[in-house]
């Protein structure tokens, strides 16, 4: 549900743009003084992972195709404004690296899945875990948080594109509404996947966004790394139809796609590493290059603002 650039009007534009800079500016004061050593390093590692997994395109129906977005994953393991930190960082390096959304649309695309998602999901997570401590009930909450999180993002996302007049509001609501109504199970299936994972190796993770500081979680960190490098390396069997925000503004009436020029010219446009002939291997370079650089950016960042926080109160 990336919003490319030429989709959204001036306001739209600067009005998510500072709603977005004021949700991230909070994410960052407050994991500025909460984080550890090692939640920076889960941090990093489940960023990576996340980019990972949406690279990975599975088809859906009527020619069209959805991918994991992961705001309310990383908000479960991580808590809310981590997760904010983790979701703006892989859009910014989807935005510049890949053409993966428009430059000019980042603030929008970072209010709908880097804030919006991060918040619903992490909502029913927590009233998942109030009404019970079983693991099969907070799977099941997982899962609905994924769905939920990955629908509310893609109406927000249409909802901006009906406020800047390039489409119906009947037509795009109801279509970006019903596709990731259906792009949402897959989104929920792997939420809750991740999550039973975790329930069963360290289900402390989970009880609280500072579970992690109590003790190590050398092997999570490894087996999400793990998994993160495996999903680049099998980006070659995404499917090559169009995701449904591209199916319904093409096809179904919305109009302004395309209609402006990028700002930047990205280094590795269509997830290819340039130089590369064989189509396979230069998607899953370019995958590997995205996941580093993501998880380096969000090791590099947190860990620069836990060395210049202010003391604690004594």
């Amino acid at each position: 549900m990336h919003i490319p650039d030429g989709m959204l009007s001036t306001p739209v534009v600067a009005v998510t743009g500072v709603s977005s800079a004021g949700f991230v500016g909070y994410a960052v004061s407050w994991v500025r003084t909460r984080l550890t050593q090692q939640r920076t390093v889960l941090m990093a590692v489940m960023a990576a992972l996340i980019f990972a997994l949406q690279m990975l395109n599975f088809p859906v129906a009527g020619g069209t195709s959805g991918h994991f977005a992961g705001g309310a994953v990383a908000a479960i393991v991580l808590g809310t404004w981590p997760a904010v930190i983790v979701m703006t960082t892989v859009l910014v390096v989807q935005a510049l690296l890949f053409a993966d959304g428009g430059v000019l649309a980042l603030g929008a695309n970072i209010l709908n899945m880097a804030v919006i998602a991060p918040l619903v999901g992490s909502a029913l997570w927590m009233i998942a875990r109030a009404m019970s401590r079983k693991r099969s009930v907070r799977v099941a909450g997982a899962f609905s948080a994924g769905w939920a999180a990955a629908v509310v993002a893609a109406l927000a996302a249409a909802a901006e594109i009906w406020l800047s007049g390039n489409a119906r509001f009947g037509l795009i609501m109801g279509a970006m509404g019903v596709w990731h109504a259906v792009i949402g199970i897959g989104e929920g299936l792997i939420t809750a996947g991740l999550v039973a994972y975790l329930l069963a190796v360290r289900p402390d993770l989970l009880d609280s966004s500072e579970g992690a500081e109590r003790s190590s979680v050398t092997a999570v960190i490894v087996s999400l790394g793990v998994l993160g490098v495996a999903a680049a390396g099998l980006s070659f069997l995404a499917s090559a139809k169009p995701d449904a925000l591209e199916f319904v503004t093409s096809g179904q009436g919305a109009g302004g796609a395309g209609a402006a020029e990028r700002l930047l010219r990205s280094p590795l446009p269509d997830y290819l590493l340039p130089g590369v002939n064989n189509h396979t291997i230069a998607g899953v370079l370019a995958g590997i290059v995205g996941l580093v650089v993501t998880g380096a950016l969000v090791w590099m960042g947190i860990s620069s603002l836990r060395h210049r926080r202010p003391d604690s109160p004594s």
